[in-house]
């Protein structure tokens, strides 16, 4: 969100309690006693910035809080300027770095997921699959170690990827219950022509997480559902008809967006 206090009295009762919702770090922390009041339960998205100056007796007195109230989190890894597949050696080093900070805080949170960027886009890898994914193992393979470790499964969220293959190759080369798919989809009505329900069909059975946002195609303006063109009801009867039960996140941009982002999908978490 691009605002730093939520407004008061947030949005309240049971759908709170089925959903996450994305946060920045610092914003969690200014507004902990009003996310605390209602359970709301957040992503907590951490940049590099932020992770460079956390303060351990601030990470220390948010988790706890939070755990106090038995509140569920997830988390969302940095991803400006990083690339999990790049050619570039140190490039990939800055990215593991990044993320290796963000694996630091998990004994802390104890987040049910972690959300990663993966990084193909076709047209800066020349339609090469296959190179990008080669150099993404250098990446995924010692995280996904790590993640079995700290029990903590982590989910890679498309983005600029116009088709499941990508993400599905490289999840099923991996085939760890530790690495799976999370749908954004926004990002997959914006930048991909192959329906939802495609994805689903191909990439279900490792999905761990969707991030809930709508848009008209044109850009990422991650408005309630049903103020964009994504066809919502044909999303969610295949995931009931498939028994497929993720992690449901919603992304508000900014905060006046949030409760009609929790009205709007009430219809569908009956």
């Amino acid at each position: 969100m691009r605002k730093t206090r939520l407004a008061s009295p947030l949005p309240g009762g049971t759908l709170l309690k089925r959903v996450q919702v994305n946060l920045p770090f610092p914003m969690l922390v200014e507004n902990l006693d009003a996310v605390l009041a209602v359970g709301l339960q957040p992503e907590i998205y951490f940049n590099g910035f932020t992770l460079d100056r956390l303060s351990p007796a601030e990470v220390e007195k948010t988790s706890e809080s939070l755990r106090g109230k038995d509140v569920p989190v997830t988390f969302h890894a940095p991803f400006m300027d990083l690339n999990p597949g790049a050619v570039d050696e140190r490039v990939r080093e800055i990215t593991a770095f990044r993320f290796e900070q963000v694996f630091k805080l998990v004994p802390h949170f104890q987040p049910r997921s972690i959300v990663f960027h993966p990084g193909y886009d076709r047209w800066r890898y020349d339609d090469d699959v296959d190179l990008w994914r080669k150099n993404s193992l250098l990446t995924w393979e010692p995280l996904v170690k790590k993640a079995q470790t700290l029990g903590v499964k982590m989910a890679l969220e498309n983005v600029f990827e116009e088709n499941p293959e990508p993400l599905r190759k490289l999840l099923e080369e991996i085939n760890s219950p530790f690495l799976g798919y999370c749908m954004d989809a926004g990002h997959g009505n914006l930048f991909s022509q192959v329906p939802l329900v495609n994805w689903v069909e191909i990439l279900g059975s490792r999905l761990l997480e969707i991030h809930l946002h709508d848009n008209h195609g044109k850009a990422d303006d991650h408005l309630p559902l049903g103020q964009g063109n994504i066809d919502f009801p044909a999303l969610f009867f295949l995931l009931g008809q498939k028994k497929i039960q993720p992690i449901y996140t919603i992304e508000p941009h900014e905060i006046g967006l949030l409760q009609p982002s929790l009205q709007a999908l009430q219809k569908y978490l009956q």
